[in-house]
């Protein structure tokens, strides 16, 4: 069964659930894993995409956005699923989607934006209610 991993921090403002993704991702990364980023749409995955390159200054995450000729262990996409990417997905989108349960590992963040609290409450429902064991790490 997938393993789903809530991080919550209590932090609000612009990039923070960005840049709580590119710690996870490059410490997913750095184990040898293949991370999948998911974002609700095109914009935010370009968004993510370019804040990736960028952040933070020190260190390097190898990533591209997802796509038939993508080969980067970190991909960052929306939409359809990422077939080829199985291992971790880091799922910034507002829903859970359809293919989330055919990762091994997912995992969400709870910021301290309302908007983004209350939609990383009702992903924390929708697995709960599924029977999925949920592991929280306050940040």
């Amino acid at each position: 069964m997938t393993e789903i991993l809530f991080y919550i921090t209590d932090r609000a403002g612009d990039g923070v659930q960005t840049a709580l993704a590119w710690r996870i991702a490059e410490k997913a990364w750095r184990q040898g894993r293949r991370i999948y980023v998911h974002c609700d749409d095109a914009a935010r995955a370009r968004s993510v995409d370019a804040a990736f390159w960028s952040h933070p200054a020190t260190g390097f995450l190898p990533h591209e956005p997802a796509g038939p000729e993508a080969a980067s262990p970190v991909l960052v996409g929306h939409g359809d699923d990422p077939s080829g990417h199985h291992d971790v997905m880091i799922n910034l989108a507002a829903e859970v989607p359809d293919f989330a349960t055919r990762f091994e590992r997912v995992a969400e963040m709870i910021t301290g934006d309302a908007d983004l609290r209350e939609a990383g409450r009702a992903r924390f429902r929708f697995y709960r209610e599924r029977g999925f064991d949920i592991q929280s790490h306050r940040l």
